[in-house]
């Protein structure tokens, strides 16, 4: 189907988790997602007090990242990273796995540091990402059903960074055909253009994670690949 700008608008999880960012780009990009209605603001944990603070009193969500953008953080600090970024603000997490973990066939120690993070995550919502363009079919079948059975809220194809790849709609079928119908999915990395959001949607993505939301909805990028 051909969704409206405002209607992929509140799809998107408009992102700046650069590492230069500074607090006026951060400010600006929760104006932003007021301005064209984006489902929610993703930054790094030490600028949820900010957004959290930016954003009372709207729809928009405060979303962060944990163990991003290497996946390498011990079980236990991935923990208690998810509970202070909970504590600061953010209402929902995007957590990398030990992708390494997952390439060496650790399942087991991939099994409990996910049951680990998804109950330090409270009541927040979680998302699993799995960056997917590393892993080979069997290693990707095993991720989404360790994340399932975890209980993450959310399995994501990707962190948008490093090696985990750009979003297509091969990848958005994989995890929506795979997950069970109570898990959601999210859609990162590449996303460009309202045609290729709206594509990733129609693929079974719920949301998806942009850094380019504004363009995507004003059409400041043209319709090339995404």
């Amino acid at each position: 189907m051909t969704r409206t700008p405002e209607e992929v608008a509140g799809r998107i999880q408009h992102t700046e988790v650069g590492p230069t960012a500074d607090q006026n780009r951060i400010e600006e990009l929760c104006e932003e997602c007021i301005e064209y209605g984006f489902d929610g603001a993703m930054v790094q944990a030490c600028w949820a007090p900010l957004a959290s603070d930016r954003l009372a009193d709207t729809d928009v969500t405060v979303c962060s990242a944990v163990g991003f953008p290497m996946g390498g953080d011990r079980p236990v600090s991935k923990a208690a990273a998810i509970r202070d970024a909970v504590a600061a603000g953010a209402e929902e997490v995007d957590v990398m796995p030990n992708v390494g973990f997952v390439k060496s066939g650790r399942f087991e120690d991939v099994r409990r540091e996910m049951e680990l993070v998804v109950d330090a995550s409270g009541d927040a919502t979680v998302k699993a990402m799995l960056e997917l363009g590393a892993l080979d079919d069997d290693e990707a079948e095993r991720i989404v059903d360790l994340a399932v059975d975890a209980g993450f809220d959310y399995v994501k194809n990707s962190s948008g960074w490093g090696e985990g790849g750009t979003a297509t709609v091969e990848r958005v079928e994989f995890l929506r055909e795979r997950a069970p119908e109570d898990v959601k999915v999210k859609a990162s990395g590449g996303i460009k253009t309202l045609a290729g959001a709206d594509e990733l949607l129609d693929a079974g993505a719920d949301l998806l994670g942009a850094s380019s939301g504004v363009e995507i909805v004003t059409g400041a990028v043209g319709d090339g690949e995404y």
